[in-house]
């Protein structure tokens, strides 16, 4: 979504938005949708949602300013999962929050470090990466524009409850868009939620340019003779 640049006033869509289809029907690999909504201030939202055979989704979030002066946006993404999962616990395979966030590298978390005092982590002035969760043959990973500049954090948000659950989140938020007034801008946003397919990370990887995506499969410690004898078994 957006969230404004500090010291403005604009309203952006939130939870609770209630959007319009302005084009297409069922999401399907054929068949994006296109969502729209109006601030009432001016400001023009939409939202096109593509989905490919492997469940990779890409939304490109535009913002048309009708108003008389120009605007500054971010954007940002975050996947949200509530409650620690039921995990494998292997010691040679990793599961729990993970990422490469630009030069910081690979980041792996488990919910239970990431639980403890100083267990969350923030990474600023990031370029390149992705982050989000693996599980033991699924994964959910969040692919900022490569490009951009964006602020990340792999985190857990404790209960405030007696009966609440614990619940973890991986975000980023890129620097402000400027959208002139009278004028249009997009960004390019993708959320992978599929399996850990070799090849077709190994593909995604080529295709977008991602930084070390072949990472979330977890190769071990001898990464470098590990994926080669994969290839070669395979």
């Amino acid at each position: 979504g957006w969230t404004p640049a500090a010291g403005s006033a604009v309203k952006v869509p939130d939870r609770d938005t209630v959007w319009k289809v302005e084009q297409g029907g069922t999401l399907t690999p054929a068949s994006p949708v296109t969502l729209v909504w109006d601030n009432g201030q001016g400001v023009v939202f939409r939202r096109t949602i593509r989905v490919d055979e492997n469940f990779l989704f890409t939304t490109t979030d535009e913002v048309e300013n009708k108003t008389g002066a120009e605007l500054k946006l971010h954007p940002y993404a975050r996947v949200f999962r509530e409650g620690t999962p039921k995990i494998e616990g292997f010691i040679v395979q990793h599961e729990g929050l993970i990422g490469v966030l630009g030069d910081s590298g690979l980041q792996e978390i488990t919910y239970a470090d990431v639980q403890k005092d100083g267990g969350s982590k923030d990474f600023n002035k990031i370029t390149g990466g992705w982050l989000g969760f693996t599980d033991k043959y699924w994964a959910s990973a969040l692919i900022p524009d490569q490009t951009a500049t964006y602020r990340g954090s792999l985190r857990v948000i404790q209960k405030k409850a007696a009966t609440a659950r614990e619940s973890f989140q991986a975000d980023y938020i890129q620097d402000a868009v400027t959208v002139p007034a009278g004028a249009k801008k997009a960004v390019e946003q993708r959320l992978y939620a599929g399996a850990k397919h070799v090849k077709v990370i190994e593909a995604y990887q080529e295709k977008y340019n991602i930084k070390k995506f072949d990472l979330m499969i977890d190769w071990g410690w001898f990464y470098f003779i590990t994926k080669p004898m994969w290839h070669l078994l395979d």
